[in-house]
């Protein structure tokens, strides 16, 4: 008679069960087996997007360790920053600081910039992605790089960015300000005190200037603490009795001290800037070159300020930039002893205010 009943064998269900457990497992591994057949097209270019963002919307950070917070491009070690960003602010989006490009394109003065370095503050990701980041300003031929060969024959992911680079101001003291302010001294000394105010305060917090968008934006926001700032003094012989004294002088910058007065005090304070910037910032007659003091001259002079050369300054602060002319045989010159120092402003006719440039950006990823 056949059997019939019901009743299913040990076997029979020892063989499903381990039927099942074997098709659970191969089911869980299907996904990894077209890792390397899937589309990367669509991974890499939001890996690219992304890294245009952080780039282009961010200002960048430092790491928690880091007390002082010094900006990150401020910083002396790689280590000290947590993410790469070159926006002036978080309120300017799309608009770069000069400095900032200047620093994350600087591999030859900054070598412990390595490519890891890079992955890790502006790529990001547990995958070893390899890049190209590259700026070029606009009505230049010069393209600032760093990363590899975007590969000709593989794809890769990539991103177009239009942006503005933030330049840094300037001012240059010359015969309209001399002439203005009556910088010329009456009296035929042989030194001459000539003494330039920047008011971190007001730069910080005051209304920007004349400048078309009167809002404060940090776009055109000068920043003492951080930013660069060059003062040109030009023009020198349009001091000088020249009717009197028509032979050239001697002219030399024989001191310059920096000073500055906190809010609510009425003396000046002391020296505040360290020793090793203190003979990096005077040029003289268009050289290319710092000149230690005492620095004899002819024409002109020119102080750089680099960025972060008034960094241990307080928002608050007046720095004053005090120089000591000595000028042989005694005679009138630059002085501004018996008027007023010059005040670097938002006024365009003492300082040629930061200028915004197109530029474009471009990440590629693979």
């Amino acid at each position: 008679m056949t059997d019939d009943s019901g009743i299913m064998s040990v076997d029979f269900l020892v063989g499903f069960t381990i039927f099942i457990l074997a098709f659970i497992w191969v089911a869980t591994m299907i996904p990894g087996l077209f890792i390397g057949v899937q589309s990367h097209t669509i991974d890499y270019d939001a890996v690219a997007y992304r890294t245009g963002v952080i780039l282009v919307e961010d200002p960048g950070n430092v790491a928690d360790t880091v007390e002082d917070k010094v900006p990150w491009e401020l910083q002396k070690s790689e280590d000290n920053i947590a993410r790469f960003g070159l926006a002036v602010s978080k309120d300017t989006p799309g608009i770069l600081d000069a400095e900032k490009v200047n620093r994350f394109f600087n591999t030859a003065d900054y070598p412990d910039f390595t490519y890891n370095n890079y992955s890790k503050r502006a790529i990001f990701g547990d995958y070893p992605y390899r890049f190209n980041i590259s700026l070029q300003e606009a009505g230049t031929d010069t393209v600032r790089s760093v990363g590899d060969i975007i590969p000709e024959y593989s794809p890769y992911g990539y991103i177009r960015r239009d942006v503005k680079i933030r330049s840094s101001s300037n001012s240059t003291i010359g015969k309209t300000i001399i002439d203005a302010y009556h910088y010329t001294n009456t009296e035929e000394v042989q030194l001459n005190q000539f003494a330039i105010m920047i008011n971190n305060s007001h730069l910080l917090n005051d209304q920007v200037g004349t400048i078309k968008n009167q809002t404060g934006d940090a776009a055109y926001r000068i920043d003492p603490q951080v930013d660069m700032i060059v003062i040109n003094i030009t023009d020198v012989d349009a001091t000088r009795d020249l009717n009197k004294y028509p032979n050239p002088p001697t002219i030399s910058v024989s001191d310059v001290k920096f000073y500055k007065r906190s809010y609510g005090e009425t003396n000046l304070g002391t020296l505040f800037i360290s020793s090793a910037s203190y003979n990096n910032f005077l040029y003289v007659d268009g050289g290319s070159t710092p000149v230690p003091l005492p620095a004899d001259f002819t024409k002109d002079l020119t102080m750089v300020f680099e960025p972060g050369f008034f960094i241990t300054s307080d928002p608050d602060d007046t720095i004053f930039v005090n120089l000591t002319f000595e000028i042989d045989p005694p005679q009138q010159f630059l002085n501004n002893t018996h008027t007023q120092a010059f005040y670097y402003n938002y006024n365009p006719a003492n300082v040629t205010q930061p200028e915004l440039k197109d530029a474009v950006l471009e990440v590629a990823v693979w």
